[in-house]
């Protein structure tokens, strides 16, 4: 059986697009195993220090959003 040029791409781009999406699907899950330890939802942060900033000096004057990037840039 031949396959004409058409028909070659077409599987290959099949091709990347599953493999694409099985490692977007699978990948977040493999990398962020569960930690019993890590904060949950709605719970209160702990107090915490940096650089002479204290979460503690805004508690019920304003509100905050905490955002931590996890890995290398």
């Amino acid at each position: 059986m031949k396959w004409s040029r058409c028909h070659l791409k077409r599987t290959l781009r099949l091709v990347v697009t599953a493999l694409a999406f099985l490692l977007i699907s699978v990948g977040p899950v493999a990398a962020a195993p569960y930690d019993e330890n890590r904060p949950k939802v709605g719970q209160k942060a702990r107090d915490f220090e940096i650089q002479g900033f204290k979460l503690s000096d805004l508690k019920g004057r304003k509100n905050l959003v905490m955002v931590f990037y996890r890995g290398h840039f």
